[in-house]
C-alpha cells in the first residue's frame, strides 16, 4: 500500500467518508447566506456553508509558515474555478473550529469570499489533532520541524507511545521516532533545517556529533558548502573515529569509539549508542566481537536510577507484546 493511500484511509477512517467521494464533488462551492452554528443551510451538493468569520482556525495544526504566493495562487484558482473539495470542519459551542483546509479558506478569504463550503463533522480533540497531522504528513512545504513539533504535542497531550502513533497515523515508527529526534538538534540547526538550508537527512546525520557546538559547525559547513548528505555522514564518522582509536581508547577526552569486529559499520554503532542513550536517558555502549556476538552496556549510577531503566524497559517490552 502507497504512503498515499494508508493516509487516505486514515482521514476516511475518522471522517467517515472516503476521500476522493469528496474532493470529487464539485458542486458544493456557490457562496450563499450567512449562517450560524443552529443554523446551517445546505449547499446544493449537502454540504453545509458557513460564514468565514465564524470559523476558528485548527489549534493543532501543524504548518506554521504559508506562502503568500502559493496562497495568491489557489485563491485566483478559486475565483476561476470555485472550490473543488469543501474544507472540514466541526462544531465548537456556537462557532466551528478548522479539521482540514485551512490553505483553501485562507484563500478563500483573500478572494474576498463571505462563504465557504463545508463538511461539518464531530471529532475530538485527539481526532483533529490526527486529521491535522494525516493531512499535512505528505506535504513536501511542510518541513520536518513542524512535523516533529506536531507528533511530540500529540504524544505529551495524549500520553501514548511512538508506536501508538505510528499505528494511529498508519506510518512506520521509525518514522515518527526519527522526526522527533530533529527536535534535540540546537536552535541554530534546527533554524537551518526550517529554512531549507539543509535537508531533513542532513540534520539527522548531525545527531551522533557529542555537542552542540560540533553539531552547529559542521552545520555552517553544510550551508557554505553545499555538501551531500553522504559526505556529511562520512565526515560524522571520521570525528568520531578522530575522538578515540580503533581499540575504543578515548584520545583527548573525547568520546569513545568501537570499531565492531564483527562487520558493523561502527558509524552505525554510534548512532545506535546515541539512540539507546535519548531513549534510556543513560550512557550506553555497544560493544562487538568477531562472529557477531557482543554486549549492550547500560549504566547507571544510584539504585534509583537502576529501578527506573528496570521499570522503563518492563514498560516497553509490555508495549510491545501488545503491538504484537
Amino acid at each position: 500500500m502507497t504512503k498515499d493511500r494508508r493516509l487516505g484511509k486514515g482521514l476516511a477512517a475518522l471522517l467517515g467518508d472516503s476521500i476522493e467521494s469528496i474532493a470529487g464533488d464539485a458542486s458544493g462551492s456557490e457562496p450563499a447566506k450567512t449562517s450560524t452554528a443552529t443554523d446551517t443551510p445546505k449547499s446544493p451538493s449537502g454540504f453545509t456553508v458557513l460564514a468565514v468569520s465564524e470559523i476558528d482556525n485548527n489549534p493543532y495544526q501543524p504548518r506554521r509558515y504559508f506562502d503568500e504566493k502559493q496562497l495568491a495562487a489557489l485563491s485566483q484558482s478559486l475565483k476561476q474555478h470555485d472550490l473543488l473539495q469543501p474544507i472540514v470542519v466541526r462544531p465548537k459551542g456556537t462557532r466551528y473550529e478548522l479539521i482540514s483546509g485551512e490553505r483553501r479558506l485562507r484563500a478563500a478569504i483573500m478572494a474576498g469570499w463571505k462563504t465557504i463550503s463545508a463538511q461539518v463533522r464531530e471529532a475530538s480533540d485527539r481526532e483533529t489533532a490526527e486529521l491535522a497531522i494525516i493531512e499535512n504528513l505528505q506535504r513536501k512545504d511542510l518541513n520536518a520541524l513542524e512535523k516533529a513539533d506536531s507528533f511530540k504535542r500529540y504524544l505529551d497531550e495524549h500520553n501514548c507511545s511512538h508506536s501508538e502513533l505510528a499505528q494511529r497515523l498508519s506510518v512506520d515508527r521509525s518514522t515518527v521516532a526519527n522526526l522527533i529526534r530533529l527536535l534535540e538538534l540546537p536552535d541554530p540547526v534546527k533554524q537551518s533545517l526550517a529554512n531549507n538550508l539543509i535537508t531533513a537527512g542532513h540534520a539527522r546525520a548531525l545527531l551522533p556529533l557529542v555537542t552542540a557546538a560540533e553539531q552547529i559547525k559542521l552545520c555552517e559547513k553544510i550551508v557554505r558548502k553545499g555538501l551531500s548528505v553522504r559526505a556529511v555522514e562520512q565526515i560524522v564518522q571520521d570525528s568520531l573515529f578522530d575522538a578515540g582509536d580503533v581499540t575504543g581508547k578515548p584520545s583527548g577526552g573525547g568520546r569513545k569509539v568501537k570499531r565492531g569486529e564483527g562487520g558493523s559499520n561502527p558509524f552505525q554503532i554510534a548512532r545506535l549508542e546515541q539512540e539507546l542513550k535519548q531513549a534510556l536517558g543513560t550512557k550506553v555502549d555497544i560493544r562487538e566481537k568477531a562472529g557477531g556476538k557482543g554486549k549492550i552496556v547500560i549504566h547507571f549510577n544510584n539504585h534509583d536510577e537502576f529501578q527506573r531503566l528496570l521499570a522503563q524497559l518492563a514498560n516497553r517490552a509490555t508495549e510491545q507484546r501488545r503491538v504484537g
